[in-house]
């Protein structure tokens, strides 16, 4: 996903996810999980859990990938994810945008 804005990269995301779920026999998102992860929290995600769609976006792109993702599925967000900041220290590890339904393990 290199050199695409950030409004493209979230267009596909969110094709990407809908189109995952469908795959899946699920006719919306419902019961999905949206998350900001770390290289490790994507892998264990990722052993866990199946299908996942994820995106690593530059860094400096990815609170606003999230948000604009969330915003397409018309998904609220919490105080937490308001407040996400590109330069908090905590979450500098923070590279990937990561969705799962918690009801898939594998």
């Amino acid at each position: 996903m290199i050199n695409k804005s950030v409004e493209s990269q979230a267009r596909e995301y969110v094709y990407d996810v809908k189109n995952c779920a469908s795959e899946f026999g699920q006719s919306t998102l419902e019961g999905w999980e949206f998350s900001l992860v770390t290289d490790v929290e994507k892998t264990k995600i990722e052993k866990n859990y199946y299908p996942t769609v994820s995106a690593h976006p530059a860094q400096e792109a990815l609170f606003e990938l999230f948000r604009l993702v969330k915003s397409k599925l018309l998904l609220p967000l919490s105080n937490l994810e308001n407040s996400f900041d590109a330069n908090s220290l905590s979450h500098k590890n923070v590279t990937y945008l990561i969705a799962f339904n918690p009801k898939f393990h594998r």
